[in-house]
């Protein structure tokens, strides 16, 4: 099973992008830095770290994923449309470089970068292809330009195959208010907000839904070889402001006016995907013809999550900005407010002896320096410098003002012990601080290594469940293998039905073996629509089925066409003749994946081995199997396998009947010389204990047995039906 680690918070187009992979059975990473995030449930296992810190290393070294997607100019963590953009740029430059450099390290097979065409910011007349250099002016075009030439570089440095994917404009149908950052979200927006967009006909680039992205990023992740390490990704749709104005004008359903503003010469971002599309294929399914409607009648339903949210924001920070200046001056108000006893009680006691040695004022500032540190200190100590002055000018009996030495003693003495004591105290918050920090460091670190260590070990449990008891393990293969060499040597292709159901998760199927290279005669179904094609098929009836089957390909039938199986196989003799074919019916879209068309071919390889080794056993024992000189099989051997057809037909997986037969005079080798052209290859003679002759028709029931009743009654032959099968 591939493994992939994407990296990335989650939005509409990575969930779009876990759903695809996790469809083609693909085991899901991600690596996200928002503990807030809920893990989707097509995840195998989430990580949630700082992309610069040195755990990324740890997280790849952990999960070993055949690819790394790097969501890079599609990641909701960052955002480009804060003032400080050009931290963001150097955070995304070094959250890159960090994963490259661990990826390299690890000897991680292919990485994938994802740009977009903010990487060309300057107009241009012509379709911009792979091989013309990038034109960024902003911080976040000349970012993810840079993040390009990083890839780029590294794949030239190391071992791992590098890839740059530009995914032109690609939109979406945005949830919310932010996720309108696509040119075609942002008419919409502003047609609702406003009822008027201005539009430049001259204007013209291309456009990629994210439906087509995540398909044509799935085609680029899962082919063996690329030929280019990078390539342009878009929808091949020349669009323009005044057809985007036009749909959405048609389709709100209040009044919009278009302002045309069309100024100047034509310009260009259009982004040729000749490459990408002739190397794998690719042609965008969702055209903004069908798309545009779907966003305009999402906006306009959900007008709460896109309308007034700049007031909303700006109203909660005024808030949050008086709520923390409230917070600091607290401790302002709190010393102003101890002030006013310490000074009423400093006033009442001056010239009692009993208390004239106790300074209030210092106690004041000693207690302020001991709890808030030394900017309370600092104040309380003017509002004690203040408050003894004050005690002076109201006592007359004091000395005065200027000759009062003991007055400027005390000052003296609360500036020192409310400096010193406060700077003790902001020091030993500081050293707290840092210990607390380190702390947390470190509970952070062993937070770290216990998720990555629960991360392994459901891994272990994961394959250790494989190992026992998945379809995909050593141990099923194996049981499967059993039950074929078990089966009887006509029950095989009985046995296979069993297996197949069970493995293929379907209750239709149906075995067919192909005789003189034209016609498929039915030898075993587990339902009424898996013979729905007939006993006997002409393979030039159904080329767009056979055609593929000939190039040694398995069918999947992508039409949905419910006359033809969903699924099909065929097996090969040595000669590179088909020889059997498998049809699985009523197996649902999700599963017609390449993981179970692989899973059909392995499954039809153990069955093909087992039914060769068993007709090379019947061919071994021919001479005890059959008469000598003729086909027609002994008693015991013709038991037998009247045995096995009859226990296949009380499960339903065939029909058949027997004809007994009265040789008369005949010899038993002109009775066969006579019968044997008249009957199927996959039809049986043989002795009954009487001495005479009967014939088992596998896949014939009692209506259809006339017709061969009929041609040995022209013969001269004399037959019989049983009902006894």
């Amino acid at each position: 099973m591939n493994t992939i680690l994407i990296i990335g918070n989650y939005n509409t187009f990575t969930n779009l992008l876990y759903k695809k992979f996790h469809t083609e059975k693909w085991r899901i990473y991600t690596l996200v830095n928002n503990k807030k995030l809920i893990k989707p449930i097509q995840v195998f296992e989430q990580y949630v770290f700082d992309y610069k810190s040195d755990t990324v290393k740890e997280v790849i070294e952990s999960c070993r994923p055949d690819v790394i997607l790097f969501t890079g100019a599609y990641d909701s963590s960052y955002n480009w449309n804060l003032k400080n953009v050009n931290d963001t740029a150097l955070s995304f430059i070094a959250d890159l470089s960090n994963v490259l450099v661990s990826a390299a390290a690890l000897g991680i097979k292919h990485f994938v970068y994802l740009s977009s065409e903010a990487v060309f910011e300057d107009d241009y007349l012509i379709d911009i292809k792979e091989d013309m250099p990038a034109t960024p002016k902003g911080y976040k075009g000349m970012a993810i330009a840079l993040g390009e030439n990083i890839t780029l570089y590294f794949g030239q440095a190391s071992q791992t195959e590098t890839t740059v994917a530009r995914l032109a404009y690609m939109y979406k149908i945005p949830s919310n208010r932010e996720e309108c950052s696509d040119p075609i979200s942002k008419m919409c927006l502003e047609a609702l907000i406003k009822g008027r967009l201005q539009v430049n006909a001259k204007k013209e680039f291309s456009c990629l839904y994210v439906k087509d992205a995540v398909e044509a990023l799935y085609l680029l992740i899962n082919a063996e070889v690329r030929k280019h390490n990078l390539y342009h990704i878009s929808s091949r749709e020349e669009i323009t402001e005044d057809k985007i104005a036009g749909l959405i004008k048609e389709n709100y359903p209040h009044p919009v006016d278009i302002v045309d503003k069309t100024i100047g010469l034509k310009k260009r971002n259009y982004l040729s995907d000749e490459r990408f599309h002739t190397e794998f294929s690719f042609e965008a399914r969702n055209s903004f013809t069908e798309t545009v409607p779907k966003i305009i009648t999402y906006i306009d339903k959900h007008k709460k999550h896109f309308l007034y949210k700049d007031e909303i924001y700006q109203k909660e920070q005024d808030k949050n900005s008086l709520t923390r200046l409230f917070r600091k001056a607290v401790p302002f108000i709190e010393c102003f407010v101890i002030f006013i006893p310490v000074f009423l009680l400093s006033n009442v006691i001056i010239g009692n002896r009993n208390f004239s040695s106790i300074n209030f004022y210092l106690l004041y500032v000693l207690l302020f320096a001991v709890v808030y540190g030394s900017q309370q200190a600092i104040f309380a100590s003017l509002l004690s410098v203040i408050g003894q002055v004050l005690n002076r000018f109201l006592n007359p009996e004091s000395a005065f003002l200027y000759t009062d030495t003991d007055l400027y003693i005390q000052i003296v003495q609360i500036f020192i012990v409310g400096l010193t004591v406060g700077y003790l105290k902001d020091r030993y918050g500081d050293l707290n601080k840092k210990l607390n920090d380190e702390i947390d460091f470190l509970k952070e670190k062993l937070n770290d290594i216990k998720i990555i260590n629960s991360s392994n070990k459901k891994i272990k449990d994961y394959y250790t469940d494989k190992l026992i008891g998945s379809k995909e393990s050593i141990g099923r293969i194996y049981d499967i293998t059993s039950k074929i060499h078990k089966a009887e040597k006509g029950e095989i292709l009985f046995a296979a039905l069993d297996i197949l159901k069970e493995i293929m998760e379907t209750e239709e199927v149906s075995i067919y073996l192909v005789t003189n290279k034209d016609y498929c005669r039915l030898a075993s179904s587990s339902g009424a629509k898996a013979c729905s094609l007939g006993k006997s098929i002409r393979i030039k009836d159904y080329p767009m089925i056979f055609d593929i089957l000939k190039m040694r390909q398995v069918y999947i039938n992508r039409t949905l066409d419910s006359n033809l199986p969903m699924m099909a196989s065929a097996l090969f003799d040595d000669k590179q003749n088909m020889r059997i074919v498998i049809f699985l019916w009523d197996l649902p879209y999700e599963r017609m994946t390449l993981y179970n068309a692989n899973l059909l071919t392995v499954v039809g390889a153990l069955v093909y081995s087992a039914f060769v080794q068993g007709a090379n056993y019947m061919d071994a024992l021919a001479y005890k199997r059959f008469m000598p000189g003729t086909t027609i099989l002994r008693e015991d051997a013709f038991n037998e396998m009247v045995d096995v057809y009859k226990r296949a037909k009380e499960k339903g997986y065939t029909e058949s009947c027997i004809l007994y037969i009265q040789k008369e005079d005949l010899t038993l080798k002109e009775v066969n010389e006579k019968i044997r052209p008249m009957l199927r290859e996959t039809d049986y003679i043989g002795l009954r204990a009487d001495g005479n002759l009967a014939v088992l028709l596998t896949n014939t029931g009692e209506n259809e047995s006339v017709y061969v009743r009929e041609r040995l009654h022209k013969a001269n032959i004399k037959t019989y039906l049983s009902y006894n099968i």
